[in-house]
């Protein structure tokens, strides 16, 4: 989570929780700029990634930085990929881009985008493979147990995405799904011999979608069978500067031939969704795609329009 505020300072914390029956207990509790404030913890709404170990993955967002020093303080990890373990947020391993310093210094959060994990195996060399990048259009894979520290030649691969990336990856049949600013949905397909991606994209889809991008849902029938893309273009995210206003619309692609667009939420009238939200991700659970909207709220106070919010569920209709 991030703890904010326009004043300053703030910082980036992370916390765990059990439910006791009654109530939340906080079990551990991580400060990942206690020294120098900022690093916070947004990666555009995405949720840390997990492994089957036991690990937790996420990028910082712009801050001071100092871990790679070799006297105290150095726990100050701004615009880091962390490893930490999900029992006590112990950090077990880390690494930060060459530009870190620039990043900080131009408003160029690394942790503007979230992680997706690659492999995620019980054993063998690499067992877990994670990916991820930010507003430096850079993708990052990193050997997830052995992250590398400062340096991008300590990354395993790294490549361009084209642009800014205010998305988490989505990796689906070893193929990864990023949606840059101002860029279609791309795919990279991943080589399980080699680990590594194939730099040269395998499929864009036709729809460009502008500011912020667009973190996709994969959904399919087992591992490989029938997977769907399901994006949002929140473009029209109603609040900022001349910001236009108006509907999210929900994309669906075929995953295996981004090409192919399957159906999307403005073809007909009564599909439409409410007024978009900034970062929004589609939910797929129980064969239905849930979206969060505005409703017809158009970035004023609560209240300012009959409907202030609301959630719109995609599914087969009734025949």
């Amino acid at each position: 989570m991030e703890q904010f505020s326009t004043d300053g300072p703030w910082f980036g914390w992370v916390a765990t929780y059990t439910y006791s029956g009654t109530g939340f207990v906080q079990n551990a509790l991580l400060n990942v700029t206690p020294n120098v404030a900022e690093g916070g913890i947004w990666m555009s709404g995405g949720a840390p990634a997990a492994d089957s170990s036991g690990h937790v993955y996420l990028i910082t967002g712009n801050g001071g930085f100092n871990a790679n020093s070799t006297t105290a303080p150095n726990n100050d990890y701004g615009d880091t990929f962390m490893q930490l373990s999900g029992s006590t947020l112990k950090v077990n391993t880390w690494f930060t881009p060459s530009d870190q310093a620039t990043d900080d210094a131009n408003d160029l959060d690394f942790g503007s985008g979230g992680a997706a994990l690659v492999l995620n195996l019980s054993s063998g060399t690499p067992s877990h493979l994670i990916v991820g990048g930010g507003k430096d259009a850079t993708l990052y894979l990193l050997n997830g147990d052995k992250m590398g520290g400062l340096g991008d030649g300590n990354a395993y691969q790294h490549f361009t995405a084209g642009s800014g990336l205010y998305c988490s990856p989505a990796f689906w049949n070893n193929t990864v799904f990023v949606t840059p600013i101002g860029g279609s949905l791309e795919a990279y397909t991943f080589d399980p011999t080699s680990n590594m991606f194939d730099t040269a994209l395998a499929a864009r889809s036709t729809t460009v979608f502008g500011y912020p991008g667009a973190t996709a849902s994969i959904s399919a029938q087992g591992a490989s069978t029938n997977g769907i893309a399901w994006v949002l273009d929140n473009s029209n995210f109603c609040i900022g500067k001349s910001q236009p206003c108006g509907p999210a619309v929900l994309h669906a692609y075929k995953a295996g031939n981004l090409y192919s667009e399957l159906w999307n939420s403005s073809m007909v009238s009564t599909d439409a969704a409410g007024n978009a939200v900034k970062f929004v991700v589609p939910t797929v659970a129980n064969g239905k795609v849930y979206v969060a909207t505005r409703g017809n709220n158009t970035g004023g106070a609560y209240g300012s329009t009959s409907v202030s919010g609301e959630l719109d569920v995609y599914g087969f209709k009734p025949n």
